[in-house]
């Protein structure tokens, strides 16, 4: 019986380890070019935020670059960590809740291929989503700026995670958080 230990040892072995789980025929990951199209979208929506936020006419840029960002997303044009979270930024900006649902789907994508950025984003589009709902945010990263006053937060539920999870998440515990300048 025991020389038919080492045949049932290099058995389930093999079984084991069987072509899925080789390493010596898996082809090499292909690295994925950044949309550079995307990129530049991404650009012009962060500039249209440097002065205070955007205008009416920003407003209809920004969903002139939705529309863009979506078209591009149905021909499989957004492949890599970076495009998602690009992607996911510019759906952040959006106007309905489906826009920033989107968003939060996005900077999942991202983060799943490595795009460490997209945690914070992930966080920051459910709470905006959760707050276009009329529910209370979980993360503590969305704030009503009220003009001629100060920058509240909105609505948080700050029993549902630990600061540990906002931590992992890049957002700031609850006791360093506040508004934006």
């Amino acid at each position: 019986m025991k020389p038919l230990a080492p045949l049932l040892a290099a058995l389930l072995l093999l079984t084991a380890c069987g072509p899925s789980a080789r390493t010596d025929d898996a082809p090499a990951p292909v690295a994925v070019a950044d949309n550079r199209a995307l990129a530049a979208l991404f650009r012009d929506d962060q500039a249209a935020r440097k002065d205070g936020g955007p205008d009416l006419m920003e407003s209809l840029a920004d969903a002139e670059r939705r529309e863009q960002v979506r078209a591009m997303l149905d021909r499989d044009e957004v492949r890599s960590g970076k495009d998602y979270w690009h992607a996911g930024f510019i759906f952040q900006h959006g106007d309905r809740p489906e826009d920033f649902l989107l968003a939060h789907a996005l900077a999942t994508a991202a983060l799943s291929l490595g795009e460490q950025d997209g945690a914070w984003l992930a966080a920051a589009s459910l709470d905006r989503y959760l707050v276009a709902t009329d529910r209370p945010q979980i993360y503590g990263t969305q704030f009503i700026a009220i003009p001629d006053q100060a920058t509240i937060q909105s609505a948080l539920d700050r029993d549902l995670l630990t600061d540990a999870v906002r931590k992992a998440s890049r957002v700031p515990p609850l006791a360093e958080q506040t508004p934006p300048p």
